[in-house]
C-alpha cells in the first residue's frame, strides 16, 4: 500500500516499509506460524517500487518535490530544481534526513567550490535518500536585506509616516 504495508489473508496488514525481502519473509512466516501453528513458506517478490522523492527548498529557481529516478546527489538535486538563485548560500547547504529510528538529522554541506567549478571533487557531496530535504539558505547579505525591508519598509515606516516631518538644519547652526 502507499503507507508501506502488505495486506495478507488471515493476518491482515503487515508493515513492510524499510524491510528487506528476507526480513519481510521472516515476519510473514512468523505471523502465519502464530495463526496456523504449522510452518507456512512464503516467497515475497518486489513487483513495483513506491516512488521516491527529494524536496529542494530555499534559494533555487524552482523549489519543490522531485522524483528520484536513480542515485541522486545534492548537486544533482539542485540541478533538478533549476539551479541556485543569485544570493543562495552555497557554503551552508542543509540536508535534513530521517535516521533509522526516525530522528531528524541535519547535515551542513559546503558545495560552493564544486558548484562554481573551483573544486572538482567536493568532499561534502552526498547521495540523497527518499524524503530527504535539501535547503539552499539565503546568503548573509540577503538576510540583512530582508531585515531592512521588514523593519524599515513594513515596520517603523509602515506604521509612522516620516515623510511629512521635516527637520530644519539651518536653525541648528545658530545654536
Amino acid at each position: 500500500t502507499p503507507e508501506g504495508t502488505v495486506q495478507l489473508p488471515g493476518i491482515g496488514s503487515i508493515p513492510a516499509h524499510g524491510l528487506s525481502l528476507d526480513e519481510l519473509k521472516r515476519e510473514v512466516e512468523e505471523r502465519y506460524r502464530e495463526l496456523l501453528g504449522t510452518g507456512v513458506e512464503v516467497t515475497p517478490s518486489l513487483v513495483q517500487r513506491a516512488p521516491r522523492f527529494v524536496y529542494v527548498l530555499g534559494e533555487v529557481l524552482n523549489p519543490g518535490r522531485y522524483l528520484l529516478e536513480g542515485p541522486t546527489s545534492v548537486m544533482q538535486s539542485i540541478a533538478l530544481a533549476g539551479g541556485w538563485r543569485n544570493g543562495g548560500n552555497l557554503r551552508e547547504l542543509v540536508v535534513f534526513r530521517r535516521n533509522d529510528d526516525w530522528r531528524l538529522m541535519a547535515t551542513r554541506l559546503d558545495l560552493q567550490g564544486a558548484l562554481l567549478g573551483k573544486r572538482p571533487c567536493p568532499a561534502d557531496e552526498i547521495w540523497l535518500r527518499d524524503s530527504d530535504i535539501v535547503i539552499v539558505p539565503k546568503s548573509p547579505i540577503l538576510l540583512v536585506d530582508d531585515f531592512i525591508e521588514l523593519v524599515f519598509t513594513r515596520g517603523i515606516y509602515g506604521v509612522v509616516p516620516f515623510q511629512g516631518i521635516s527637520i530644519g538644519f539651518s536653525k541648528l547652526s545658530s545654536i
